[in-house]
């Protein structure tokens, strides 16, 4: 009898301990995804409560993208102008301190203009800007001038095929988000509305 007990006691032991240890290790591999989620639902609120240039979407979109006409009009006529937010001021400073070879090209400005976007990127950087601007940068707190370069954003792109978007004709490259997200345009680069060219909306 206490034989048969001390069987049962292990058969049920060992049933909860291998239930707990799947309940962990499920826990583990969901917890980046729940974080992103998380941190993009924060983001959204932070935008839609702040007073701060709109170029990250929310609320202030309207009163942002009048105050930003400069940046929208001087950047945006060859590139989506990218949310201040993606880079830490000292690259902005870099940046528009060498826009004589802007990535192979020529983008020099007048002095005004130039002065005028550099104070409006810096002020808006990820380590000077509103919210959670500091979880977009590098290890070195710099990194690469290059967005698709930073750490936030490979990790972000880590599980798209390259097949899907820079080997795409319809896209061309990963630097080219608005050809993905659909809502890049107000700063919106929330997963949900991703629609890769030729494969439809992406969800992982």
């Amino acid at each position: 009898m206490n034989d048969k007990l001390a069987n049962w006691r292990w058969v049920v032991g060992s049933l909860l301990l291998t239930s707990s240890l799947a309940t962990g290790l499920w826990g583990l591999s969901t917890s980046d995804v729940l974080a992103d989620r998380g941190e993009s639902e924060r983001e959204h609120a932070s935008d839609r409560n702040s007073g701060r240039d709109g170029d990250d979407g929310g609320g202030s979109r309207a009163q942002g993208a009048a105050r930003n006409a400069s940046y929208q009009q001087e950047c945006g006529s060859c590139h989506l102008p990218y949310p201040a937010r993606f880079l830490a001021a000292a690259n902005w400073q870099s940046m528009m301190g060498g826009l004589n070879d802007h990535f192979g090209e020529n983008a020099e400005l007048d002095e005004a203009t130039r002065s005028a976007l550099q104070q409006y990127l810096v002020a808006n950087s990820a380590d000077q800007g509103n919210y959670q601007g500091r979880r977009y940068l590098d290890q070195s707190g710099q990194g690469s001038l290059r967005i698709t370069e930073q750490r936030f954003f490979l990790r972000k792109h880590d599980e798209i095929p390259r097949r899907m978007v820079a080997d795409n004709p319809k896209v061309g490259s990963f630097s080219q988000c608005d050809a993905c997200h659909q809502n890049a345009a107000q700063g919106d680069f929330d997963e949900d509305g991703v629609k890769i060219p030729g494969f439809g909306r992406w969800d992982d």
